[in-house]
């Protein structure tokens, strides 16, 4: 709950001590342990006092037009004030300031109509000496009125003071207008007093009771005794509240909010899963309360509204909550394999069904086997008995790619468990498991009789944790070591994942598994390092499903729960550290070590293992194994002092703070996620990512869309790209809002894109620079398609759609494009007001090509959602084939690409294939002749074209085709200007093996050359210089 809430004259009330007339019965006192210290109205012109001029008029909400909205405003008027004036204002005349415990803070906002003056907050005893005291300033630069942004906050912090009886303003006048009819006016409003640090929670019921003098007593009201009607205070009582009368109906939830009508309005909390978890601010009539994010992890949570003090539950649900809110339907339609089964509403149901499918076969071996393993894990560790304990087998393998290693000292069920839990979860990669049985005297002792193809070491007398494990990594044959704790259950894929970046990046040492309590909370999703030297578990009990949650990053230490070393870098570095034993801190330590050698250590997030913390070694700090904890923090802070000193205060930005080996921040935001094998500017757009965040920059990606596409969104999450999808941003405009301002720079690709954002950027992140990326020059490509359609409607838009674009380049800090000739362009209707450079574009030429020899035809790629795309292959069919066929009647022309629609399955026919979308392009590439691009319009640089000439396909290509590429006809290409010459370039390479074999050679070469991956560097380095980011690596 922020302490910066605002509060009303009713939120608060402190009863004041009667000397003649104590007070024996008072209904209770306020629900917040904040005083509002203008409550009530009565403040008296008495509490003014003039030190030097005249006394100020004092009056309260007097003037409507320059009184905060919903609160309470003191209006000091100042006639005849000169520059030297003072006055003072007793604030909470007779009340003790005890009532709040601890050190206190003073809130308020001033402004100043005409003058300008010193502003000193002052407590004072019974005897009116100054205590304590804290200075503010005020100018006529704060106007104040209803708009809250127009007055100065004032805040001011005391230690706790036990003799402060009183609170005082002291105004001394340092310029006044004398030359106005209008005098000067001082405005105070809404100010308060609270103690300097409140916990989280609902507003605790404070009761008051008075007595003879001038004290006063408070204390919280127990919810417990709500049941009764009343309780007493140091000798009086005092009456208890009722329930609210508010009731709530029509309840419904969408996204992030739930919907409801309220019949009072008012402040109350909301509740999920009996824990307090924010205020709620509701009116009379339909209301929305936002839901935290922790919910949204597909689970059941109760959910609940309480009055403002949590006291009585006045609605209450239990609903699921989709961690995904795109439809299953459109994930199936849109994405590929493999699919996130679980989203299907079925998945519940055909997770049953697997188990008693499989428990039905009939075959004894391996699927009876999974079957018994599944019931072993649905069963839990902790309800199996002797008979749920059956022989196991696990494949042996000669050459295992992973060696897992599981420490185990009793605890049977619990290792059993775990073992099953790996016969379950499928992976490619193949593994051993070594079992290390540290000096067990339960069935332990006895698992390598139970479970065949495993090796099982024994120690007679325990040696704990870390000599454990590397004894048991010293017997590994894999190429990566896994330590796993015994009381894990690891999912299906859980390996492969942990492999991903070691794959993926350069210098990886070590890997970690995001850590899930059974309860589907985080426990980790790797772990930062403080200056202090303490470690943190990042994520801890939040939702594993959020994005900043979900992505592969270097990460100070990985948790030795489920952590992955490559096995060279193990022996290099000697295992785990024995400075530390028997246990704790160890797989910090070892994170350290694998930097300090040189290498990366990574959070691989989708590998995802069910931890259940505690069951081996306890949660008590101060007595067992656990206490070695404690034990082991200082020798570990002695050892890397100088290697975390550079780290940030504990707990203080940390999500800005576990971001670790970058050197700033860039948002990215397109109209969807990347798919690169469906069209040519997803393609683009991932290696921009990828060379960005190789110049140094951690990436975050935000499609326009906010919509989650399964293997495309986990794939940009595996290369280290946070991925924001609905239901954690329900729009870009609302992601900006929450967090524009930690980004150095934005990426925006396209124009339309960049016009509805691009503004809101500027005002919520004025410092950040802003990257436009052009694709391909939009107008352009609209003019040339008008032209060649003949549209004389689509022609006079082109003038709006080029005014827009234009402003859009204008607006950002630097534009990107592709194509020289598009520069050219630009240059002509900008002149100076914006900014291009060239843009970068990578392709990854093969080192081999398929042989000539069984190729057949000629292949077209591309999205038919993009008309230039359609037009082609429709003038193509029409104009060019038929002159082919003629000299080639056999010859056939296939079609690939996504969204392919009737009109272009219509083409089939004898010497025309429509393939659509192609899961493999060695199928579009390797298996044909010739590859054409007819393209009669478009913009930008084709990158199907570069595409095939790094595969060694030949290209004849139209001149829109093979603008800005480079190309040279007869060289490294054939370009045709009309349906003749298209033919006649086809058809010599249907023909002539030595021309097909020139221009494969020539092609790739140039490819090579001009778009490399380091060239791909180079540029985009440059293009962050032109834009004055220099800050990269």
């Amino acid at each position: 709950m922020s302490t910066d809430a605002a509060f009303t004259e009713a939120d608060l009330k402190l009863f004041e001590a009667n000397d003649e007339k104590p007070v024996t019965t008072v209904p209770p006192v306020g629900d917040r342990s904040r005083i509002d210290l203008i409550s009530g109205h009565d403040i008296e012109q008495s509490q003014i006092v003039s030190r030097i001029g005249q006394i100020p008029f004092l009056s309260i909400n007097s003037l409507p037009d320059w009184t905060v909205p919903k609160g309470t405003t003191l209006m000091l008027r100042l006639d005849g004030a000169r520059a030297g004036d003072r006055f003072e204002l007793t604030l909470g005349r007779k009340r003790i300031l005890q009532a709040c415990p601890d050190a206190l803070v003073f809130r308020a906002l001033l402004a100043a109509h005409r003058m300008s003056a010193n502003i000193t907050i002052e407590l004072r005893d019974a005897a009116g000496s100054i205590v304590q005291s804290s200075e503010g300033y005020i100018t006529p630069d704060h106007p104040g009125g209803r708009d809250v942004s127009l007055h100065k906050p004032l805040l001011a912090t005391f230690a706790r003071a036990v003799d402060a009886a009183t609170l005082t303003v002291s105004v001394e006048i340092d310029h006044a207008d004398e030359t106005s009819v209008v005098p000067p006016y001082l405005f105070i409003s809404n100010p308060q007093l609270h103690p300097a640090t409140q916990s989280e929670g609902p507003a605790p019921y404070v009761l008051g009771a008075s007595q003879a003098g001038t004290q006063e007593f408070m204390a919280k009201l127990n919810p417990y005794v709500v049941g009764a009607s009343s309780v007493v205070v140091k000798d009086q009582v005092i009456t208890l509240p009722e329930r609210p009368r508010g009731a709530f109906s029509d309840p419904s939830f969408s996204g992030r909010s739930l919907h409801v009508n309220a019949t009072e309005d008012g402040v109350y909390t909301l509740y999920v899963d009996g824990a307090y978890v924010s205020d709620a601010h509701l009116g009379i009539g339909r209301g929305s309360v936002p839901l935290p994010e922790f919910l949204l992890d597909g689970g059941i949570h109760h959910v609940a509204i309480r009055d403002r003090h949590g006291l009585f539950v006045l609605y209450e649900t239990y609903e699921a909550f989709p961690a995904v809110m795109t439809s299953y339907d459109i994930i199936c339609r849109e994405t590929r394999s493999p699919l996130p089964y679980r989203l299907a509403q079925q998945a519940s149901h055909r997770y049953t069904s697997l188990g008693r499918a499989v428990a039905k076969i009939s075959d004894k071996g391996e699927a009876e086997q999974l079957a018994h393993a599944h019931d072993v894990v649905t069963k839990g560790f902790d309800f199996l008995t002797r008979r749920d304990y059956r022989p196991l087998a696990f494949k042996i393998y000669t050459a295992p790619q992973v060696s897992i290693v599981i420490p185990a000292h009793n605890k049977f069920n619990i290792t059993y468990s775990c073992l099953c839990a790996l016969l379950l979860a499928a992976n490619e990669a193949t593994f051993e498991v070594v079992v290390v049985d540290d000096g067990s005297s339960d069935e332990t002792a006895r698992l390598g009789e139970l479970v065949s193809g495993i090796t099982v070491i024994h120690n007679e007398m325990p040696q704990r944790f870390i000599r454990a494990c590397n004894e048991g990594v010293a017997a590994a044959r894999g190429e990566y070591v896994v330590l796993l704790n015994n009381d894990t259950e690891p999912t299906a894929g859980w390996l492969d994942e942990l492999i991903e970046p070691f794959r993926r990046f350069d210098d990886v040492g070590l890997t970690g598994s995001k850590l899930v309590y059974p309860d589907g909370r985080l426990q980790d999703a790797g772990g930062i390092v403080w200056r202090s030297g303490n470690p943190w578990n990042y994520g801890r009990g939040a939702n594993p499903f959020e994005p900043r949650f979900s992505y592969t990053r270097q990460a100070d230490y990985l948790s030795g729960a489920a952590m992955m070393v490559r096995k060279s870098v193990w022996d290099e570095i000697g295992g785990l550290s024995s400075y530390l034993e028997p246990m704790y801190f160890e797989d910090t330590d070892v994170a350290f070590k694998v930097r300090a050698a040189g290498y990366k250590t990574m959070f691989a997030p989708l590998s995802l293992v069910y931890h259940y913390e505690g069951r081996t070694s306890g949660t008590e700090i101060t007595s067992g194994m656990k206490r070695y904890q404690e034990v082991n923090r200082p020798k570990f802070k002695q050892r890397w002092a100088s290697a975390y000193r550079s780290a940030g205060e504990e707990g203080q930005n940390v999500d800005i703070e576990k971001d670790r080996g970058i050197v700033g921040r860039v948002a990215f935001i397109d109209y969807a996620t990347p798919r690169p094998d469906r069209d040519a500017g997803s393609y683009a757009a991932l290696e921009e990512i990828k060379l960005v965040q190789s110049l140094g920059f951690k990436v975050t990606f935000v499609p326009d869309n906010v919509a989650y596409l399964g293997h495309y969104t986990d794939e940009l999450s595996r290369q280290g790209v946070e991925t924001i999808h609905a239901p954690f941003a329900i729009s870009v405009a609302d992601f900006l809002e929450k967090r524009a301002a930690e980004f150095d720079v934005f990426y925006i690709t396209r124009y339309q894109i960049a016009a509805k954002y691009i503004d809101m950027i500027r005002r919520l992140a004025p410092r950040a620079k802003i990257l436009f990326m052009n694709a391909d020059l939009h107008f352009l490509r609209e003019l040339r398609s008008a032209i060649e359609t003949r549209d004389d409607a689509r022609l006079a838009d082109v003038a709006r759609i080029r005014d827009d674009e234009l402003a859009v380049m204008r607006k950002a800090d630097l534009t990107l494009s592709y194509n020289d000739v598009e520069h050219s362009v630009i240059m002509s209707h900008a002149l100076n007001a914006v900014k291009v450079v060239r843009a970068p574009w990578v392709v990854r030429a093969s080192e081999t090509i398929a042989p000539l020899a069984g190729r057949q035809g000629f292949s077209f790629l591309g999205s038919y959602g993009h008309p230039p795309n359609v037009q082609a292959v429709e003038w193509f069919t029409e104009a060019v084939l038929p002159i082919v066929l003629s000299q080639r009647p056999s010859e056939v022309f296939h079609i690939y690409g996504s969204a392919m629609g009737a009109n272009i399955r219509a083409l089939e026919g004898d010497n025309v294939t429509a393939h659509g979308f192609a899961e493999d392009l060695a199928d579009v590439y390797d298996r044909h002749r010739v590859f054409i691009a007819p393209l009669r319009s478009g913009a930008g640089i084709k990158g199907k074209v570069l595409g095939a000439l790094a595969r060694g396909v030949p290209c004849v290509l139209s001149p829109v085709a093979a603008e800005g590429t480079g190309l040279r006809s007869g060289y490294d290409c054939l370009i045709a200007e009309d349906p003749s010459m298209w033919a006649d370039h086809i058809v010599s390479l249907l023909t002539k093996d030595d021309l097909w074999m020139k221009l494969s050679t020539n092609g790739r070469d140039f490819v090579k050359e001009s778009f490399s991956v380091q060239r791909g560097q180079q540029t985009m380095r440059k293009a962050f210089q032109a834009a004055d980011i220099y800050f990269t690596l």
